[in-house]
Parts: structure tokens; C-alpha cells; sequence
């Protein structure tokens, strides 16, 4: 059976011993999850929480099996599921709060008989631009629409083998592209998350892997602990999303990769919005089919069904290019003024890594009684350890393009750029490498 709609898994439903997502057991390999299991869990969870009432659940399920399982029966119970932007303690407390329920695992249960067309919503919590944590509410119609534009854009690309992923499963770009796409599909995915290098060296041992979903930090991380060419069953394709793809990075991977590197740009709010190949389309971006794009002063528009009724405008700066494609210009908000001087922070970080002692750079205001501007860079090996020689060759390559008061008073040098757990790189995780330790002031 080929692809079913999200809101009919249940109503057509797959074969009893349909794979429908692999365990990969360190010493025995991939072991299979049934559809019978998942229907059976998906029943459980749903059982438990009409027994329970409410209306708002949340879903803190850190294991990936138990989270698709636990979504499609609460959703089959009706309810709103509220799916947090990490399982800390503080955070689920604070969902919880304002919650009706939670489901925390699911177990096996009888199946019922049929279940009606699914209906429902999904509240996906991220964080916005200013770190205030945000819900976003997501129809169960828009995910759909989402999967199946998936479908039709990458299906060509993906060969048999299961759904890989290195990023979350709870936040949007994980739970599409690690759960519910493949369940659409009829694709099993690997329930653990395989980050850590060795987690996915075994992965591509063990399993010959249709894609693998994963985030620029790690993609840019991996072929420095790995070796990409020793490593057995790559991919038939790479996803990539959360921020843009260094080109030098894609190379890497679509080198070694059939399908390539498949970069998805979009939001929590408004889905996926455009994608692109750089083997093939260089830095531009192609709008997915129902997608309508406008350029509002210098501001990219997006409207579409998943990103809600109205027009969404992002902060990101965008013009058209020849062939109903776009160019992406940087975020708008990372302009800022200092001494009554625009400063574009993604123009000093690309000057930054331009210089040969430097792989990566980022380049934050730091707030205070005289704002001033701090820079992190992850230096290349054979780069100088002399911290003051560091400074003054950076600051003075700098200087080379920019005014005095656009160049970085403070600097930093680890070993990696604090990414989170979606590769995303905040303001807030790079400003804390600025603070002092207790009791130790804080270097220049």
C-alpha cells in the first residue's frame, strides 16, 4: 500500500506486519515495529486519555515510538496535542500548567475496530526571535498538505530503506521528516536519533537508510569525525533545514550522496516554503507548488494554505530571481545600529570565514551599559594558538572592509559553535560564552 493521508492511517490502515519503524538493537541489529503494535498503542493512548476528559494533552513522550504512537491516539480521542520544545523538567511543568493532561508513554492495547477520518490540531511550541517561547497551533488538514507535498517533491528520491534523522523528533522539521512523512509513506523510521557520530556510523552499518533528515550543524560536523568514504549504506538521499547549508558542506555530502543535499527552507508557522539542491541550483531557492511568494520592502511574504489564512512576512531578506525563484539575503534582524551605524552581522561573520584560520564564525551584539559587538570563531587546524595574535590578524583583516566601530571588541575561540538541539544558533547561546565564570572575570 502507497501513501495514505495522515487523517486516514487509521480508516485504511497499513497490514498487520507492515513495518512501520525500526529499533536498532546494538548487538542483534534493526528490529521491526509492527503496524499491529503502533495501532495497539495508538488505541491505548486514546482509551487512556477519553477516560481521563480534557481537551489540551501534552505529549512527553522522549522516545520517538511512543511520541508517534501517543499523537495519532490522541488524536484519535480528539484532542489538542501540545508537543513541547524540549523534556526538561521546568518546561513541562510550565505546558502542564495549562494543560488538561499528559501522556508520558504509551503500552499495548486491543485495537479497536476502525477509527473515523482523524481530525484535530497539533501545538508545536518553539521559540521566537526575541527566545520567548511560543505555541504555534497546526490543523491536522495543514500537516497533511504538508507530507504530501513532501511526497511529491522528494519521493522520486528516496530508495527503499527507512527514515534516518539526527534532529529531535518534537519539533516541526523532526516530527515531519522523521514520523509523519514516512508514516504517509509507508517508510519505517529509525525510532533513535543517530547525532552522535558513532550513533551513526552503527546506523549506516546496520541499515541501508532511504534518507537521512538532518540539521546544517551536523552536517558540517560529521565529515570532521568521520570518514565519509569508509562508512558503508549511505543514504540515498540528505534533508537538511533549520538555517542554510554552508556550499562548501553541501559539497561534501552530494559528492558522496545520489540524491544529494535537499535543503528545506520554512518556519514552524509556516511549514516548508521553498527548497533547494546547490549541486544543481546554487544559492537559490525554489518555492514549493503551493506556495505564492511576495517581496514586501525588501521582505520575503509567503502565503499558502499550511501557513494559515493570512500572509505571513518572515525576517528574512529575499529578492526575486530569473525563474519564480528567490535569493535569500540574511535575516533583517541581524541589522542592528551601533553609534547610529547599520551593521550587517551576517556580512561580518561571512568576512570572517574568509580568512584561512577560520572554519566557522558568529558574531553577536552584546548588550550592557556600551553595547558592543563579540565574535566567535571555530578555528581551522594549523591556525595560531597565540590568543592576541589571533585578535589583531582577525581584527585587522576586518578592517579591510568595515569601519572601526563595526568591528568585534570581544572574541572567542571553542572548539565548536554552540548549537542546540535543532542546529540552531540563538543570540542568547552565544552571548553566554561571554559571561565570566563565578569569581573570575570575564577575558576581553
Amino acid at each position: 500500500m502507497g501513501f495514505l493521508p495522515l487523517c486516514q492511517l487509521f480508516r485504511e490502515a497499513r497490514a498487520p506486519d507492515h513495518p512501520v519503524a525500526l529499533r536498532l538493537d546494538p548487538a542483534a541489529g534493526p528490529a521491526p515495529r509492527t503496524w499491529a503494535e503502533f495501532a495497539a498503542a495508538a488505541a491505548w493512548a486514546a482509551d487512556g486519555s477519553r477516560r481521563a476528559g480534557g481537551r489540551r494533552w501534552v505529549l512527553a513522550c522522549p522516545d520517538a515510538w511512543d511520541f508517534a504512537a501517543g499523537l495519532f491516539g490522541l488524536l484519535q480521542a480528539g484532542r489538542t496535542v501540545v508537543l513541547p520544545p524540549n523534556f526538561q523538567p521546568e518546561t513541562l511543568r510550565g505546558l502542564e500548567r495549562e494543560a488538561d493532561g499528559v501522556l508520558r508513554e504509551t503500552r499495548a492495547g486491543a485495537v479497536a475496530a476502525p477509527v473515523p477520518a482523524l481530525e484535530g490540531s497539533v501545538e508545536f511550541w518553539t521559540s521566537g526571535s526575541t527566545g520567548e517561547p511560543k505555541g504555534v497551533p497546526r490543523s491536522l488538514a495543514q500537516l497533511d498538505a504538508e507530507v504530501a507535498m513532501l511526497e511529491r517533491t522528494f519521493g522520486h528520491l528516496m530508495p527503499d530503506g527507512p527514515m534516518v534523522g539526527t534532529v529531535p523528533h518534537h519539533h516541526i522539521y523532526g516530527c515531519l521528516f522523521r514520523l509523519l512523512w514516512p508514516l504517509a509513506a509507508g517508510r519505517p523510521f529509525l525510532t533513535e536519533p543517530v547525532g552522535d557520530p558513532a550513533e551513526f556510523r552503527r546506523a549506516l552499518a546496520r541499515l541501508r537508510p532511504a534518507a537521512v533528515a538532518a540539521s546544517p550543524a551536523h552536517l558540517s560536523r560529521l565529515p570532521q569525525l568521520l570518514d565519509l568514504d569508509t562508512l558503508s549504506g549511505l543514504p540515498g538521499v540528505v534533508f537538511s533545514s533549520g538555517g542554510p547549508l554552508a556550499s562548501a558542506d553541501a559539497a561534501v555530502w552530494a559528492r558522496r550522496v545520489p540524491g544529494g543535499v535537499a535543503e528545506v527552507y520554512g518556519s514552524t508557522e509556516t511549514g516548508g516554503i521553498a527548497w533547494r539542491r546547490q549541486e544543481q541550483d546554487g544559492p537559490d531557492w525554489t518555492p514549493f507548488a503551493d506556495v505564492a511568494l511576495a517581496f514586501q520592502a525588501g521582505a520575503l511574504v509567503v502565503t499558502s494554505f499550511r501557513a494559515g489564512p493570512e500572509p505571513l512576512r518572515m525576517e528574512d531578506a529575499a529578492q526575486a530571481v530569473p525563474g519564480g525563484r528567490f535569493r535569500l539575503l540574511g535575516r533583517l534582524d541581524r541589522t542592528i545600529k551601533l553609534e547610529e551605524k547599520r551593521i550587517s552581522l551576517p556580512e561580518l561573520e561571512q568576512a570572517l570565514e574568509a580568512h584561512p584560520w577560520v572554519a566557522r564564525a558568529a558574531v553577536v551584539l552584546l548588550e550592557g551599559i556600551r553595547p558592543t559587538l563579540g565574535a566567535v570563531a571555530v578555528l581551522k587546524p594549523g591556525a595560531p594558538a597565540e590568543r592576541a595574535l589571533l585578535v589583531g590578524t582577525l581584527r585587522a583583516h576586518l578592517a579591510l572592509r568595515f569601519e572601526g566601530m563595526a568591528l568585534p571588541k570581544r572574541w572567542r575561540f571553542p572548539k565548536e559553535l554552540p548549537y542546540d538541539g535543532r542546529g540552531k544558533l540563538t543570540p542568547q547561546a552565544l552571548a553566554r560564552l561571554f559571561q565570566a565564570e563565578p569569581g573570575r572575570p570575564a577575558p576581553p
